[in-house]
């Protein structure tokens, strides 16, 4: 899914100064200020960014030929760590489970050989392991790749060359609290170029080119948990696989592997969408059949939907298209993406939560992402002001914010976050289903990792009173509330479902899932002959109804609930009733005891509407106490 990095050259070195021009946005408040990730000075080969949470980031990069990583904490770069040193690092590849847990490879030269070393963060400023990952007496061959599961397994990937050995595909598995496993072989020969995407539950896909006897062919693995890896299953494309491909598994387990053919003279890009049990679907074209497609990218969002870009090439200029899929579809027909770069080159698709879609290319000495935030909106172009050369590096986080990271020549990385999700917020109370109080307490808690929160949080409600069968329009019901908490003053017999919604200073806005409640109905409400209606101190507003005489019946009609229960409250000598709904017994129920109860009458599948009925059965004598209905939606 990700493998773009940033390799400053001899060349780059040589040029001066960057050009920045594009037209800022008008959510480009959005965009927080470049700042440089403090690597320490010398000549930066490589540079890689990954989001490790909301807000929070791991930077990486070989500085004369030493292993360094940074962290960012809500936007801010501190926690220095010299991962390796004094050795000519190579090919460095990044990863992050985006919960905190991150690990960063490289290529060294081990007894002779190249091989892959691997060091995973223990903290914000340091990093353990250094765990070598390919076999003794095998160079790897090409860029290595690495994965990060949500339990924190790091997941490595390389081709490996030797003596006897001629482009083995290998993967190594190291669990989080052991050491690496056996390096597992996916393909004994003849695999090039993989590429690895790995979700929050282990489940991964690796791409790779195979080239067999007659045409290279695309083949995808995937491990499934508790299983491992598959042995692969190849693609049926239109044509030879002319380039590395890309692959991106969504968490409900499905992905999609892009890649370039030769077909018909062209250089054509192709997606095959991959099944949950690892099957590849028939190539399908992502690119315009006169597309000559190069650089082709691909991410996947939680819920399957599928971001593809790829560079065009046509009448001596360069131009990026865009296409989108539906979960484990093909895609719809591409668009050219406005405000590219003419010399636009390795683009980089990014999906992220909140609708957040993201494309990331550089050209002519300059650094561009194109960013949206719903289907509606347009890719809006805007330059990231950091770096220039043809590979750059970029990633989402699970808010919907973006981390970007580049190289200026002679002044060194910089990283730069788009801050496209809302304040991180939580609604704790309302807590119980039943609210035994007229005044319903509520509770939230609110903060934002890379901007300021703007004054106040608003609080919505939907409410349905005992005798309506749906919740009304959501409403505001309080305004611009300060602090963590407030009361709601509410109605007897009414449900209620509450959600809190704060924006931050850029404009972000969230709001969360519902929390729902219901205040009962008092006793009173319940009609009845010869029933004693009494003032009780610590009953549900303070009154209740009794009786001790056998046959003595209570009704409601008109209700309209999902759920039923009946408050009661129970004695040392205490009767018996039975409820009945409609004329249907639902329960028959001991009031000998003591204290008071909440007793469940019935869940239904949906809203029902009817009459319930309350009759004493106890002989004469015994103390029937009713408190109050719960008539819930």
């Amino acid at each position: 899914m990700r493998k773009q990095l940033l390799g400053l050259t001899t060349a780059a070195l040589a040029v001066g100064t960057l050009s920045f021009g594009l037209a800022t946005p008008a959510q480009a408040d959005a965009w927080k200020t470049s700042t440089k990730v403090p690597f320490p000075n010398g000549t930066m080969t490589d540079v890689d960014v990954v989001s490790t949470g909301d807000g929070d980031a791991v930077a990486a990069a070989i500085v004369d030929g030493a292993v360094h990583a940074y962290t960012a904490t809500d936007g801010v770069w501190s926690g220095h760590a010299v991962v390796r040193s004094d050795v000519d690092a190579t090919k460095l590849v990044l990863a992050s489970n985006g919960r905190g847990a991150a690990a960063v490879g490289w290529v060294e030269n081990v007894a002779g050989v190249d091989r892959l070393r691997v060091s995973r963060q223990t903290g914000p400023a340091s990093w353990t392991g250094l765990n070598l990952m390919t076999p003794s007496g095998t160079d790897v061959v090409g860029q290595p790749q690495l994965g990060v599961a949500g339990d924190g397994l790091v997941i490595a990937a390389a081709t490996v060359d030797g003596e006897d050995i001629d482009n083995k595909l290998l993967v190594t598995e190291w669990p989080q609290g052991a050491g690496p496993g056996a390096p597992k072989t996916l393909s004994a020969s003849d695999a090039w170029n993989p590429a690895l995407d790995v979700n929050s539950k282990g489940e991964a896909l690796i791409a790779y080119n195979y080239t067999g006897l007659i045409n290279n062919v695309m083949t995808v693995s995937r491990r499934t948990p508790g299983q491992g890896w598959n042995l692969g299953d190849s693609t049926s494309n239109s044509g030879n696989i002319a380039a590395g491909p890309e692959v991106a598994i969504s968490e409900n387990g499905k992905g999609q592997v892009i890649y370039s053919v030769v077909s018909n003279a062209y250089y054509r890009a192709e997606t095959s969408p991959v099944l949950t049990d690892g099957t590849a679907l028939p190539g399908h074209l992502v690119s315009l059949d006169e597309d000559f497609a190069s650089e082709p990218s691909v991410d996947i969002d939680d819920e399957g939907k599928a971001l593809f870009a790829y560079v065009v090439a046509k009448d001596g200029t360069k131009s990026i298209r865009y296409a989108t899929a539906a979960d484990g579809a093909y895609p719809g027909n591409p668009a050219t993406l406005t405000g590219t770069l003419p010399d636009a080159q390795r683009p980089i698709a990014l999906t992220g939560a909140g609708g957040l879609r993201a494309i990331q290319h550089s050209g002519n000495s300059r650094v561009v992402t194109h960013y949206r935030t719903s289907q509606v909106q347009p890719f809006v172009p805007i330059t990231s002001e950091q770096g220039h050369l043809p590979d750059t590096a970029a990633d989402v986080d699970a808010g919907g914010n973006l981390v970007t990271i580049g190289l200026k020549p002679l002044e060194g990385a910089f990283a730069r976050f788009l801050d496209a999700g809302g304040p991180s917020l939580a609604l704790s109370q309302p807590g119980a289903a039943t609210t035994l109080s007229t005044s319903i307490p509520l509770a939230w808690s609110v903060t934002d990792s890379l901007s300021g929160l703007q004054p106040g949080t608003d609080i919505y409600a939907t409410s349905a009173a005992w005798n309506q069968a749906q919740h009304g329009a959501p409403a505001v019901v309080i305004d611009n509330a300060p602090g963590n908490s407030a009361a709601f003053p509410a109605v007897l017999g009414t449900s209620y479902c509450f959600q809190a919604r704060a924006t931050d200073t850029a404009g972000n806005g969230t709001t969360t899932q519902k929390r729902c409640t219901t205040v009962p109905l008092d006793d009173t409400a319940l009609t009845g002959k010869k029933w004693k209606r009494i003032a009780q101190a610590g009953a549900f507003n303070d009154t209740a109804t009794t009786a001790k005489k056998k046959g003595r019946k209570l009704a409601l009609s008109g209700i309209q609930a999902k759920h039923l229960s009946l408050m009661v409250t129970k004695a040392k000598k205490g009767g018996k009733i039975k409820v009945t709904w409609n004329g249907t017994l639902l329960k028959k129920i001991s009031l000998k005891g003591t204290g008071r109860a909440t007793v469940a009458l019935a869940d239904f599948a949906g809203v029902q509407g009817g009459t319930l009925k309350i009759k004493v059965i106890s002989k004469n004598g015994r103390k029937v106490t009713i408190d109050g209905l719960v008539a819930a939606k």
